[in-house]
């Protein structure tokens, strides 16, 4: 007798889709969709990337350990070791000069001197001159100079590419997460940042002054100060109009935590600053000007790329493709080949907790990719998480495995098991009802009623709802206190909950 043949799916890893908690993928604008590449060396948060001459990416820093680099091979997908720095940086800035060097500077406490990688050179070397703190900028200048600016002291210094650097002026108002952007008439704009004797608490300020815009003349090595002060914002963008007005956005204000929503047009010509609309929810966007002309935009944590003509053409736009991800401090990187780099610090979803009917107890179970929209049952009892990428989850794990991309696994999708509803709403006492609380059926009698929010506030209980006694009794409560979850109960009896809330 031939044995019964498995009805359930085989289910394959899809290698093209980035795991969560990628350091990044590649956007094909060709498909619209991102790919998976190759792991990171190690371990790294805010770091730079840089497309180099030779058609590499670059990317420096971003460890407190290590003062590594490694390169991005787009023919490969792969990363690589690449040229040693000189010390470890993190929140640096990097800046590819138009005759082929690379000069980092700043991301250091204490202050170090700035360091350049030579063409063909297989290390770092240190600038002799002047040092550099936290926060730091360079900008690409005329005849191989180079202006590095240090925020903390407001030291503008030159550098030739030859000799030690030289000190060229100081800012006015010292600052700390600032931009600096050369005009149209070969000047250069000092903007935004928080003030540098402001008190600091992990990089974010006490509240502070406005900052005015301060610009620079290489030429002559004179400062000027405009009298419209604009909105203060720091890690913010700035870029450069076909116009020449500059576009301020993104950033976060003087409190160092609310996102600064309105852009700002600024006139070179005659200082003064305008309102240019807004841009919700976008304290650290992502922003690459594209070759041919136009740029790329990623929100912060967002999965859509978008291709636009310009800021002022924001929130528009023409949609490029998804991410598998989302990231925050991402950084684009447009290649060669039409295609986008994305990397940055994965942003992941909501996450599950694990209670056991047995212990009445909740458990850590992982956490689930940004975007999931939902969890459901296969027939065999595996559980998937579906949003625009559908994963496979491990429920004892949290280990989250893709499958693919929704619209290609929506047979798949279609044999999920149904939800069953609930015989009504749960008996809560009088002065107890939590609105938006999950229910889930444990068996025929019973349920799970599990958080909800009371009074504004979100709640971690569990309780068991008997049907027959319509009455509820406490099972426990969860890691997370969520105002509304979502609850699954699986084959062997445990209910996962998930969903945004509170520790």
């Amino acid at each position: 007798m031939r044995p019964a043949r498995s009805t359930s799916p085989v289910l394959k890893a899809d290698p093209t889709v980035a795991l969560p908690g990628a350091a990044g993928e590649r956007l094909d604008p060709a498909t619209g969709r991102g790919r998976a590449i190759g792991p990171f060396g190690e371990s790294r948060t805010d770091f730079q990337a840089t497309l180099m001459p030779n058609g590499r990416v670059l990317v420096t820093g971003g460890s407190t350990r290590t003062a590594t680099s490694e390169w991005f091979d787009p023919a490969t997908g792969r990363f690589t070791a690449g040229p040693a720095l000189t010390r470890p940086r993190q929140g640096h800035r990097a800046l590819a000069t138009r005759d082929g060097r690379l000069i980092l500077l700043g991301g250091t406490d204490p202050a170090a001197p700035a360091e350049v990688l030579d063409p063909g050179a297989s290390a770092f070397k240190a600038i002799p001159g002047a040092v550099f703190g936290v926060s730091a900028e360079a900008v690409d200048l005329d005849e191989g100079r180079v202006l590095l600016i240090d925020g903390q002291s407001g030291a503008i210094h030159a550098w030739d590419g030859r000799k030690a650097t030289s000190q060229k002026g100081t800012l006015a108002r010292p600052r700390s997460f600032f931009r600096a952007l050369r005009l149209k008439d070969g000047k250069v704009a000092i903007l935004g940042g928080w003030p540098s004797d402001a008190r600091v608490r992990g990089r974010r300020p006490a509240p502070g002054t406005d900052l005015p815009v301060e610009v620079f003349n290489p030429r002559w090595s004179t400062l000027s100060t405009w009298s419209r002060l604009p909105r203060p914002r720091a890690r913010h963008q700035a870029t450069l109009l076909e116009d020449g007005r500059i576009c301020l956005f993104g950033g976060v204000g003087a409190d160092g935590e609310t996102p600064v929503a309105e852009r700002e047009l600024l006139d070179p010509v005659r200082e003064t600053v305008t309102p240019a609309g807004t841009l919700e929810g976008n304290g650290f966007p992502a922003w690459a000007e594209a070759a041919g002309g136009g740029a790329w935009f990623l929100p912060e944590a967002g999965r859509q790329v978008l291709r636009c003509a310009g800021p002022l053409d924001l929130p528009g736009g023409k949609p490029a493709g998804r991410l598998a991800n989302g990231y925050l401090g991402g950084i684009l990187v447009p290649l060669p080949d039409g295609t986008l780099l994305v990397l940055g610090t994965c942003a992941f979803g909501d996450p599950m907790d694990r209670w056991d009917p047995r212990t009445r107890s909740c458990a850590v179970a992982g956490t689930l990719r940004a975007g999931t929209r939902d969890l459901g049952l296969l027939p065999d009892g595996r559980v998937l998480a579906a949003g625009d990428v559908v994963d496979l989850v491990d429920p004892r794990t949290g280990a989250l495995t893709p499958l693919g991309w929704r619209e290609d696994l929506e047979p798949l999708l279609r044999t999920l098991r149904p939800v069953p509803a609930p015989p009504g709403p749960p008996p809560f006492a009088a002065g107890q009802v939590r609105a938006g609380a999950a229910v889930v059926a444990l068996d025929k009698g019973r349920a799970l009623v599990a958080g909800g929010s009371q009074d504004g506030e979100p709640s971690g209980s569990l309780e068991i709802w008997d049907f027959k006694k319509k009455a509820l009794a406490p099972a426990g409560s969860a890691k997370i206190r969520r105002s509304a979850p979502s609850a699954l109960k699986l084959n062997d009896g445990t209910v996962l909950i998930w969903g945004a809330g509170k520790e």
